[in-house]
């Protein structure tokens, strides 16, 4: 994110606050927080792998393996430790 773009949005935050919206800009806050933000980046992540595991499965199986090996790792920071713990399933996707 942009300095630019997380100072309108703190401005925009500080302002839904002064205006009583404490709800909405708390929601805002939550999402501009690094955790939000690393949390985005594994999902877009999470997608990126699918498509090309989808594109070389049948080609490539080492490449195959390392990229589903990867999609796993970042599929474990995605849900939270409580459901890992709990999860008997295979992993959505």
């Amino acid at each position: 994110m942009t300095d630019d773009l997380k100072q309108r949005t703190e401005d925009l935050i500080g302002h839904l606050r002064d205006q009583g919206h404490t709800e909405e800009a708390k929601h805002l806050a939550d999402r501009l927080g690094a955790h939000a933000i690393e949390r985005g980046l594994l999902y877009v992540l999470r997608e990126a792998c699918e498509t090309v595991l989808t594109a070389i499965e049948s080609i490539d199986p080492v490449s195959q393996m390392m990229i589903e090996t990867l999609r796993l790792d970042v599929e474990k920071r995605l849900i939270p430790a409580e459901d890992q713990t709990h999860h008997t399933g295979p992993l959505p996707t």
